[in-house]
């Protein structure tokens, strides 16, 4: 029988069509999806992550990684029973800022919607003030921004100071995280919360909004 370890081990090797056989199987067999989740799809990401961290991968790897994760996620989503999570009514603004890459931003989207908020996936390549605009226009309670290279660092400083300039800061608490981020970097530059994984943004979620 097939393991979790197999399946982390599947994505880590980027091999899209065996991962989401894989994820089927191992889903058939009762395990947690969760699970599945977090320590198969997730920790292969991972080590994709830290290999390319150390020059032992190229950005293809990565965009590789993305692709395996794409094709196992949405299997683990319909598994999940339709109201297992409790749904809290409240709406995030979720994207990466300027860049295209999506693989964290797409994780942090799906476990955020299995843990019970409404996620507003503006995708990539995204200007600060898109942020803004589309919490205002959709009602959102929260931004979440996903900054995976230097130049967007700079951006989500002035997504900071378009919030002031417009008196609603204090309206949406701001968490951010990516490949380049810090916990010492977002504090410095005024976000509510910093997550150095995926799963972090749920935490961040509930403790900001205060839902259980």
């Amino acid at each position: 029988m097939p393991t979790i370890e197999d399946l982390r081990r599947l994505v880590s090797e980027t091999k899209p069509e065996e991962a989401a056989e894989m994820t089927r199987e191992l889903l058939a067999a009762g395990l947690d999806p969760m699970e599945i989740l977090e320590s198969g799809i997730m920790d292969g990401l991972t080590e994709v992550g830290d290999r390319f961290a150390a020059k032992q991968a190229i950005v293809l790897d990565l965009v590789k990684g993305g692709v395996t994760a794409k094709a196992c996620i949405p299997l683990i989503q319909e598994a999940f029973p339709e109201g297992q999570s409790a749904k809290h009514d409240k709406k995030i603004v979720l994207g990466t800022m300027l860049s295209q890459h999506n693989i964290g931003k797409n994780l942090v989207s799906t476990l955020l919607s299995i843990g019970g908020f409404d996620v507003i996936d503006i995708g990539e390549k995204n200007s600060p003030f898109d942020f803004y605009e589309t919490a205002e226009k959709e009602g959102a309670d929260m931004i979440a921004v996903s900054v995976v290279f230097a130049p967007a660092m700079e951006k989500f400083t002035e997504l900071i100071g378009i919030l002031k300039e417009l008196e609603v800061r204090e309206k949406y608490p701001v968490i951010v995280g990516g490949a380049v981020t810090t916990k010492a970097w977002a504090e410095k530059e005024g976000a509510d919360g910093w997550g150095a994984q995926a799963k972090d943004g749920v935490t961040l979620a509930r403790d900001l909004l205060g839902v259980a």
